[in-house]
């Protein structure tokens, strides 16, 4: 493996994309500045695909923008995580916009795959599968395609606490693109192309699969060609209006069994020269990534996660789900601490939930994409690589201002109160078997090997 830009093509099933013009956006009130004003000048398209919508002013100023357009016969679609969705309130504006006209996806429904109970496996089996895949299998993604043409692409959902970032204390620190170019184009082709297939899933007939990944297991896909012929009007094709050099990757573990953004990450640190700069809401990283980063270390690169406090975690969902974000990233930390990985804890008011990366001081990673088990395996995400100099310099110069808000989390300090359980003496779980072969760990794949990980599809 290598960090050449060309590496990662059969990695991610991806291509560079040259002459493309990038913003870096480093808060929400920063993000939402461009949102409004893309959704404005609106003519044709508004794609959007979200984890999550809160019931708040700025969805209704959003629901508001959205009607707008679709009286004006905009087309309007949304692809969203449903039981996220129902956490937030937000159905009552959901089923106001599909009378409205805009055509909604609702990702791995509360209500779905449970019947018929399939004699193959047992109702017990059945219902346990499935309210595990619940629990794990999400739509993550956050990005909006206005009129085939422009972007914005990153942590960022819709609300309140997203959209203030920057300009009032209790929001959040994130992190968004704005993109135009070429590699608008793969990302509205794989808007449409995931459009395509969850409304297949939703029109299944009574002798499909009733449970997800069984059915897209046999799904027929339209070719790529057939994709962008049907759909040619949503391809907008104009000059190149940048110089920067940017990747695409949708990581769809569930939709096409493979786990591209995995891959793509452990290629990037298993090259690393001299520094890792990687930041989410919790660190929660598998044994795998782990011992990726640990590695590293030993090379002699530095590397150093960002993450929340105990007390800037509060701001999280119902309080840190009651205080558990905290204490299960704290059960990773003497694992990473003792391999002289080095953690950093955001010290405001509102929650840190920015997820860029940085190697090298050179390739630049901003999307959706967490320190954690379910995006490493389970959740639908997106990404872009940025290959500039200048883009790496403004993502080095943002990770500098958030460690002046952080303190470095000292195992000395802290050891004593950290729980007792130690996240990586879990066992290994199924999904490490869709790992590449030439990525495994020796150990790991001893484990593997011995059938020693925790089932739930097979």
């Amino acid at each position: 493996m290598s960090n050449l830009p060309e590496a990662l093509d059969s990695l991610t099933h991806s291509k560079i994309r040259s002459n493309n013009e990038i913003k870096f956006l480093p808060s929400g009130g920063e993000s939402y500045q461009i949102r409004w004003r893309l959704l404005d000048q609106a003519k044709h398209s508004i794609h959007i695909a979200t984890f999550s919508m809160m019931k708040d002013e700025t969805t209704k100023r959003l629901e508001d923008v959205l009607v707008a357009k679709l009286q004006q016969g905009i087309e309007v679609r949304i692809i969203l995580d449903e039981i996220v969705n129902r956490t937030t309130f937000a159905g009552a504006m959901l089923k106001r916009l599909k009378a409205a006209g805009a055509i909604i996806h609702a990702y791995n429904g509360l209500l779905e795959e449970w019947l018929p109970l399939p004699k193959s496996i047992g109702p017990f089996k059945h219902i346990t599968r499935n309210l595990k895949l619940k629990l794990k299998r999400h739509f993550h993604e956050k990005y909006m395609v206005v009129d085939g043409k422009e972007v914005v692409l990153g942590g960022i959902n819709w609300g309140d606490k997203y959209a203030y970032g920057g300009i009032k204390s209790f929001a959040w620190r994130d992190t968004d693109v704005y993109l135009r170019g070429p590699v608008v184009r793969d990302i509205q082709l794989q808007f449409l192309k995931d459009f395509c297939r969850y409304r297949d899933w939703d029109n299944r007939q009574s002798s499909q699969p009733t449970c997800y990944p069984e059915f897209v297991g046999i799904q027929q896909l339209k070719p790529k060609q057939q994709l962008l012929e049907e759909y040619a009007d949503y391809f907008c094709e104009e000059a190149s209006p940048g110089t920067v050099d940017v990747r695409y990757v949708a990581h769809k573990p569930y939709d096409d069994n493979d786990l591209p953004l995995t891959h793509a990450f452990l290629s990037l640190i298993k090259n690393a020269k001299h520094s890792i700069y990687w930041g989410c809401h919790g660190i929660r990283p598998p044994r795998l990534v782990a011992d990726y980063l640990a590695e590293a270390v030993e090379r002699g690169v530095e590397v150093h996660l960002v993450t929340n406090s105990q007390y800037s975690s509060q701001s999280l969902m119902v309080r840190g789900l009651m205080g558990w974000m905290y204490k299960e990233c704290t059960k990773h930390y003497r694992g990473l601490l003792e391999r002289d990985i080095k953690i950093w804890e955001w010290q405001l008011e509102g929650a840190f939930h920015s997820k860029n990366f940085l190697v090298d001081d050179q390739i630049a990673s901003i999307g959706s994409y967490n320190i954690a088990r379910g995006s490493t395996y389970h959740h639908s995400e997106s990404n872009i690589f940025v290959y500039d100099d200048n883009f790496a310099a403004e993502v080095k110069q943002q990770f500098e201002y958030d460690l002046e808000h952080c303190k470095p989390v000292w195992l000395d300090h802290v050891g004593d109160r950290l729980p007792k359980e130690d996240a990586y003496a879990r066992p290994l779980h199924e999904r490490d078997l869709m790992i590449r072969n030439d990525m495994i760990t020796p150990e790991i794949q001893q484990e593997l090997d011995k059938g020693e990980y925790i089932r739930i599809l097979t």
